[in-house]
């Protein structure tokens, strides 16, 4: 590492409209998986909000030209693509899509998960191979190669979902907790060795959301829920919309040294 020469006294004063492009994101171009439903379409809506190209990746197709179409209908600007985040190949392929088609790529949100609940001693190996591949391994393959786009640039911004689950643990969700757990060692790993190149990774860990995946998990057993919710401060869900602002902080210019933590949108849940 270069040793940085001392600053002049001008140099370390708080420019004239400093603030005023700080959370910016004008211009720039986010790739959302799990774009399709729920966290990541709340969060590919609050972008192109701000401003941003959004390319919404989802193996759920109609959900992904829904969110698109939510998006245009406000102005903005986005495109649906099919992606299997557990295929190297696709992920591979999109990646160079993106920058050919758009010249860049400036944030990733990883959001595309599932979760399946069962006692720990009957889970299916299947389950288990879905959940991790998916949440764990999809992560994993998809910073990699943007992460590899973003590197040639000199800069980006990874942001990956994790969970209260990556922290504390509870009943019938063993291999969710195991992924989620594993997304944080992700997020810390890339974070150290990218920073000096200029990409920053970051987590987001919201609480207990009122989404698909919830309510869906939730038409086997109420357990799981339960169990979270008796511990919450306050007796709601989170909204997906709650996590844009997190999102837009993370991938913005105010958050330049910000890298290798996950922002616990939890409602105060890890305090208790």
């Amino acid at each position: 590492m270069t040793e940085q020469r001392p600053l002049d006294d001008a140099e370390l004063r708080v420019p004239d409209g400093y603030v005023t492009n700080l959370f910016d994101l004008a211009g720039r171009v986010a790739v959302v998986t799990g774009g399709g439903s729920g966290l990541g379409q709340a969060i590919a809506v609050g972008y192109a909000q701000a401003g941003v190209t959004v390319i919404v990746a989802d193996v759920n197709d109609a959900g992904s030209e829904e969110t698109v179409a939510r998006i245009t209908q406000q102005g903005g600007a986005a495109h649906a693509h099919h992606l299997d985040v557990t295929s190297k190949a696709a992920i591979d392929a999109l990646a160079d899509l993106v920058v050919e088609q758009h010249g860049h790529v400036d944030i990733l949100v990883n959001s595309a998960g599932s979760a399946f609940r069962s006692p720990a001693e009957d889970f299916p190996e299947e389950k288990l191979d879905f959940i991790l591949d998916l949440n764990l391994k999809g992560t994993y393959l998809c910073c990699q190669s943007f992460g590899r786009k973003m590197l040639a640039q000199g800069k980006g911004s990874i942001i990956n979902l994790a969970s209260i689950g990556g922290f504390i643990a509870y009943p019938w969700a063993s291999a969710y907790l195991a992924s989620k757990g594993g997304v944080l060692g992700i997020t810390r790993g890339l974070a150290l060795e990218w920073r000096d190149r200029g990409v920053r990774v970051n987590g987001i860990g919201p609480t207990l959301m009122d989404s698909p995946l919830t309510r869906n998990a939730a038409q086997r057993t109420s357990i799981t829920a339960d169990f979270i919710k008796a511990r919450m401060l306050r007796p709601r869900l989170g909204l997906p919309r709650e996590l844009i602002g997190a999102a837009i902080f993370l991938a913005s210019d105010a958050a330049e040294l910000v890298t290798g933590h996950t922002i616990m949108c939890d409602d105060g849940y890890l305090v208790a």
